[in-house]
């Protein structure tokens, strides 16, 4: 009789198991075919959507992406979709929703992701004033260009305003919000700037990228900038570093950045999943071109490590050459690059 009872619960235990990975499965695959048929309508481009999107698709009868945690199909389908579209740019992030039956609320996802930013201090990680009064930035991200994340740009630039050059650093910036690059961009050009156009496919309209003619705080015009990049400079930072070196505004010091020019748009799927897909196309101004698999190359080519140092130098350099005052003596402006040129 025990036996019997043992048997029952045994099958019962294997039925409810393999009723669990069906179910998975079907879960799964219906996210493979949400994404797939979301690839298809908005990425830019329609030939090579249409290829990605069938493949992707075929997945599902090979199985590809089974047996996978729902974390680890982020990161697997995040590296299929980039290598088999061949775009950097293309992403997926697990972002589960706490409350699963009811849909994502964009609304309020985007105040919990500005609580974060905030403690973040909206990628202001260090402002500060070096030797020789070369103003220094390190921003760490691009975060939505709100009031909040605007008024802490101005805040920055308030700081550095009054110093002889400038050194943004962007090594590990790995992008963002496409209105934050303008703000910031802005306060570098004197008049109102065209910076670049932008396709759409799936809305099939073209849109114009320019700078502000007005911040609200002290722009930074005529004096030298130094942007400092590497191979994690990606997306949004590529941008900013690319509209100042096309401009003549600023050299680029360090490694040729990450290659991810055309911008995105996020998309949620299952109440789990935050999908990137690139739904544009940005030709700079200038050059009638943008940075897309290439990468930007440096002004002064450097490791990643050495950069900063090798910025503090050039501008030293540059303001001696101009005669521009500092608070430094001869001599200790001597002593300053000998202890510079030591580390490198």
């Amino acid at each position: 009789m025990k036996t019997g009872i043992s048997l029952l619960l045994a099958h019962l235990v294997i039925c409810f198991s393999i009723s669990v990975t069906a179910q998975e499965v079907t879960e799964r695959n219906k996210q493979i075919i949400e994404i797939a048929d979301k690839i298809k309508e908005y990425y830019i481009f329609e030939d090579v959507a249409n290829q990605l999107s069938d493949k992707l698709k075929s997945e599902i009868e090979l199985k590809t992406f089974d047996g996978l945690s729902d974390s680890e199909f982020a990161e697997s389908l995040s590296s299929y979709l980039s290598e088999n579209g061949n775009d950097l740019h293309f992403n997926v992030l697990y972002r589960p929703s706490q409350e699963e039956e009811k849909p994502v609320n964009e609304k309020q996802l985007l105040q919990e992701y500005d609580a974060i930013n905030k403690q973040w201090n909206y990628g202001f990680e260090k402002v500060a004033r070096l030797d020789g009064n070369i103003g220094y930035i390190e921003y760490t991200g691009f975060p939505e260009g709100n009031k909040s994340a605007q008024q802490t740009l101005d805040a920055a630039m308030n700081f550095v305003s009054n110093t002889n050059a400038l050194i943004i650093d962007l090594r590990n910036n790995q992008g963002g919000d496409g209105k934050m690059v303008e703000l910031f961009l802005s306060y570098f050009f004197e008049k109102k700037t065209a910076l670049s156009e932008v396709y759409t496919r799936y809305t099939d309209k073209i849109s114009k990228s320019h700078t502000m003619e007005k911040v609200n705080g002290k722009k930074y015009l005529n004096r030298p900038v130094y942007i400092l990049v590497n191979n994690r400079t990606i997306s949004a930072a590529e941008a900013l570093a690319y509209n100042l070196q096309q401009n003549k505004i600023a050299q680029v010091i360090g490694e040729k950045t990450y290659g991810a020019a055309n911008p995105v748009k996020a998309f949620f799927i299952g109440n789990k999943y935050q999908l990137f897909i690139p739904v544009s196309i940005e030709k700079n101004s200038i050059t009638h071109t943008n940075w897309e698999h290439t990468g930007i190359d440096a002004d002064i080519k450097i490791s990643s490590e050495k950069a900063l140092v090798k910025a503090q130098i050039t501008a030293f350099e540059n303001l001696l050459k101009a005669a521009v005052k500092m608070e430094l003596t001869d001599d200790e402006i001597k002593e300053k690059l000998l202890k510079l040129e030591e580390q490198l």
